[in-house]
């Protein structure tokens, strides 16, 4: 749920003590913006001749020229490495440049910006950290509108149609239960509401909205499929974190609506979204042109296209997957994101028998980087944490929590064994495996 509470709630300025500035009537002049992004995403979605999809691309490089060389981080580093951010004229010049990890810009995130002509237009949020080290990311107004804007795209991709005001539904099955209801100027004059699945009138509140649209991760989906008779969104969105086959054939009995599955990353905002052909899973279409994926790596490697605060030339988020050029039976004709691996499936059972995705637990670990940390789940109210690296004084607070999060998902009692490791003990390869069960 992090990624999709974060790539839409940035825009409601979640002041400190969770107070939420409700000033979304400033989104109405982002509307043509948003509407020729969507527009954008569209015409490259079905472009069929490579060259001119490439050339396009290559137009949009002068933006990043100059971010770069706004950037206090790229114009030191390129520097240093014998590069000028004129030396970036085509995709194919990108295999010269250095790449930027993760625990890089969580490092520098302050100088990676260029600098912000209007510094209240940007926030910082923090990335949930599910792909490696939490990372600060600052945003400008655009980075933090953008979602919406894919949404259109993602909306008319899927062939659903909205009706007039539509609204929105986060639906998020976290511990903490924060909700929240704001209007939505951008998308056609619609709302937004935030409901957490943990209060007791959550069903109510799904037949009294009635959203149009409906955004939650796999956990959240794992609930509305426990419900009935609740009303039909016309689009179901989760973000790209492990949706077992069962669980997908179990909502479509229940929620019969198209079920698009987008991936994105917190720094990088929305990549590719998943093909809605039944048989084609894990297949996922890249967002051109406002960002490029480069091919054959054997992992994910991102330089944002649009215009952005944050430049990003060659970041690697920590995920793996292969880029190549498609022509999909779905229609697409563009770059597509294959055997793509993300968070790394694991499933918790409560004493009641009920399975539980681990990853609902991510949230506990925010300020932990993935490899630092391994819960197992060693018997019914058993679990054992390792931890590498972490200070003495964190380590009570992180078990409260843990232990609280866990009772929130079904567990009355909890047996919580804590130990200290070294890094190395938790390597488990190129992908971190933050979650095991071995009862």
């Amino acid at each position: 749920m992090a990624r999709v509470t974060e790539a839409f709630s940035a825009d409601l300025r979640v002041a400190p003590r969770a107070n939420i500035r409700r000033d979304t009537s400033t989104q109405r002049p982002y509307i043509p913006w948003a509407e020729s992004i969507a527009e954008g995403l569209a015409r490259f979605a079905s472009l069929p001749d490579e060259d001119a999809a490439r050339a396009a691309l290559d137009d949009r490089l002068s933006f990043l020229r100059a971010a770069l060389r706004d950037s206090p981080y790229y114009a030191a580093t390129l520097r240093e490495a014998g590069f000028h951010p004129g030396d970036l004229q085509t995709l194919e010049d990108l295999g010269h440049f250095p790449f930027l990890d993760r625990e890089t810009l969580a490092a520098h995130w302050a100088d990676v910006p260029t600098p912000m002509s209007d510094a209240d237009a940007c926030v910082v949020v923090k990335s949930s950290g599910s792909t490696g080290a939490p990372v600060n990311v600052v945003r400008d107004r655009q980075d933090c509108l953008h979602m919406w804007a894919v949404l259109r795209f993602l909306v008319a991709r899927a062939g659903a149609v909205l009706p007039p005001h539509p609204r929105v539904v986060l639906l998020d099955a976290l511990p903490g239960g924060l909700e929240y209801s704001v209007r939505l100027p951008i998308l056609q004059d619609g709302a937004l509401h935030r409901i957490s699945v943990l209060r007791e009138d959550a069903v109510e509140r799904l037949r009294r909205v009635r959203p149009a649209v409906l955004f939650s991760d796999p956990e959240g989906l794992r609930w509305l499929a426990s419900q009935r008779d609740l009303p039909t969104p016309r689009l179901v969105l989760t973000s790209a974190q492990h949706l077992p086959t069962g669980l997908r054939a179990e909502l479509a009995r229940v929620v019969p609506a198209p079920l698009l599955n987008y991936y994105a990353t917190t720094e990088t905002g929305p990549l590719a979204w998943e093909c809605l052909r039944d048989e084609a899973p894990g297949r996922f279409h890249v967002l051109a042109p406002d960002v490029w994926l480069e091919p054959g790596l054997d992992e994910v490697v991102v330089t944002r296209l649009r215009p952005s605060v944050l430049p990003l030339l060659r970041y690697r988020p920590g995920d793996a997957g292969t880029v190549r050029r498609d022509a999909c039976a779905c229609g697409f004709q563009g770059w597509t994101l294959e055997h793509f691996g993300g968070r790394g499936a694991c499933r918790f059972v409560t004493p009641s028998g009920r399975e539980v995705d681990a990853w609902a637990l991510a949230w506990v670990f925010k300020h932990h980087a993935l490899r630092v940390f391994r819960l197992t789940q060693a018997g019914g109210s058993h679990f054992q944490l390792e931890l590498a690296g972490a200070p003495l004084s964190s380590v009570g607070p992180l078990c409260e929590r843990l232990t609280a999060a866990l009772r929130n998902l079904g567990w009355t009692q909890v047996q919580l064994d804590v130990s200290t490791v070294e890094t190395a003990a938790l390597a488990t390869g190129a992908k971190p495996q933050p979650f095991r069960r071995c009862c």
